[in-house]
Formats: structure tokens, C-alpha cells, sequence
């Protein structure tokens, strides 16, 4: 009788603590289905990997807010072998930059993602701002998303959209700028054309005025023939003979 009083008893303290701990547990994992995933895509013995995580498990918000999940993107950062979730790592950056993200690239280490609206490759210390809003509208885990290849796992977030906006309008005011430029030069080139042209036919015109007063002027005007000059006669010495003519005497 003792013995199955103990027995009870001790079923009886058990039951209360498999039952808090099937709480507790039940908690544990809703906690942790509500923190972020920041995914770190690494390479072995990466500096910069390692100086990351210290930089992300010293935030106040570790463990409480968000997790780490550490991928192997390259074996190491010497001869850069491909590691595991290498082909992981490829599908990430290419939908994320597909989604307007233009530091998303899986071609070094660290490659961190954070819910859809962060993916960098490179060290970053300006991550806990990007971690509380994924926190507060709830972890969208991009990364698993696409593991499990689904469509439709990275958005256009406002950072990006933005960015794509500010480019399009950009775009758009200088190739309107451009087409009033092209407009004016070709304006400023017609004007060019047309003053050449009038200056062109009036100088014609006044040509053409010119010869007609030359030629009007050449026929009211007499043309003087030069005087020809006569030779000088050559001057003859006939000089008379002063003798006297013999006078023949008459005989009487």
C-alpha cells in the first residue's frame, strides 16, 4: 500500500512538470518562430565573416529579436571553393537583385540577408534599424522561401522602390533634357542656315547689282580711242644755189 501510494505520488509531481515543460517548450518555439533570421553566408576562416557575427550577437536585440543562421557560401576564403549552400546562395542574390537589389551578389563574403528587406554583400554595422522593422511587420524569410522554391519571395521595399523611382525619373529628365538640347542645336543650326542663305542672295543680288551698274555705265559712256600719234616728217635741207647764171652776151 505504501508502495503504490509512492507511486502516485510521484506520478502526481511528474504530471505538473511534464506539463509546464510542454509549455514552456510550446513558448520556446513561438518565441522563436517570431524572431528574425539573419542569414550570414560565410566562407571558412573569413575575417570579415566572423567580425560580423561578433558585431550581431553584441546587439541588445540577440536572441530576443532575431537569430543567427550561418550558411557556408565558400569552404574558404583562400582558394574559394564552393561550399554546401553555395547554389543556395546563388538563387538568393540573383532574386533579390532581381527585385532591385544591387549589392545582393554571392561573389564574396559576408552575404547577409534579413527578412526581404536587406541583402549586402560585405561587413555592415548599421544592421539593428533593418532587424527591428523586420521584427515589428514580421519575419518574411526570404532565404527559406526560396529554398522551397517558391515565387513571389522578395518584394519591392521602399529603400529599393525608392532608388528604382529616383533612377526612372532621373532617366526621364535627361533624355528630355537631352531631346531640348538636340532640339535647340538643331533649331540654332536651321537659324544658322537660313541667315547664311539670305546673306548668300544678297551678296548675289548685290553681284549681280554691281555688273548691271558696270555694264550700264560702260554703255552710257563713250569709249575714247587714244590719239594716234603721227611720225615726225623728216625735215629735207634743199638749199638754194646762190651762183648766178651765166648771162650770155648779145653781140651787136
Amino acid at each position: 500500500m505504501k508502495r503504490f501510494l509512492t507511486i502516485l505520488l510521484i506520478i502526481m509531481c511528474l504530471v505538473p512538470m511534464c506539463v509546464f515543460a510542454k509549455e514552456k517548450a510550446k513558448k520556446t518555439t513561438t518565441a522563436n518562430d517570431n524572431k528574425v533570421k539573419v542569414y550570414v553566408f560565410e566562407a571558412g576562416g573569413c575575417p570579415y565573416c566572423e567580425m560580423q557575427i561578433e558585431y550581431l550577437k553584441g546587439l541588445k536585440s540577440y536572441n530576443k529579436k532575431f537569430v543567427i543562421v550561418s550558411k557556408e557560401l565558400f569552404v574558404d576564403h583562400v582558394d574559394w571553393e564552393e561550399g554546401k549552400d553555395y547554389e543556395l546562395g546563388l538563387s538568393v542574390a540573383e532574386e533579390f537583385t532581381n527585385a532591385g537589389f544591387e549589392q545582393a551578389q554571392a561573389t564574396g563574403t559576408p552575404f547577409v540577408i534579413i527578412s526581404d528587406l536587406y541583402a549586402v554583400n560585405g561587413y555592415s554595422d548599421k544592421l539593428e534599424e533593418i532587424i527591428d522593422a523586420a521584427y515589428e511587420e514580421g519575419d518574411k524569410d526570404a532565404v527559406s522561401c526560396i529554398a522551397a522554391g517558391k515565387d513571389d519571395c522578395v518584394r519591392w521595399n521602399e529603400e529599393a522602390l525608392k532608388k528604382k523611382e529616383e533612377k526612372e525619373k532621373a532617366n526621364q529628365t535627361n533624355g528630355g533634357t537631352a531631346i531640348l538640347i538636340i532640339g535647340g542645336v538643331a533649331l540654332l543650326g536651321a537659324v544658322c542656315y537660313i541667315v547664311m542663305s539670305k546673306k548668300k542672295t544678297t551678296d548675289d543680288n548685290e553681284d549681280e547689282f554691281d555688273e548691271e551698274i558696270d555694264e550700264k555705265i560702260k554703255e552710257e559712256k563713250p569709249v575714247k580711242k587714244a590719239p594716234v600719234k603721227k611720225a615726225p616728217a623728216k625735215k629735207t635741207t634743199n638749199k638754194k644755189s646762190t651762183a648766178k647764171k651765166p648771162t650770155k652776151k648779145v653781140s651787136k
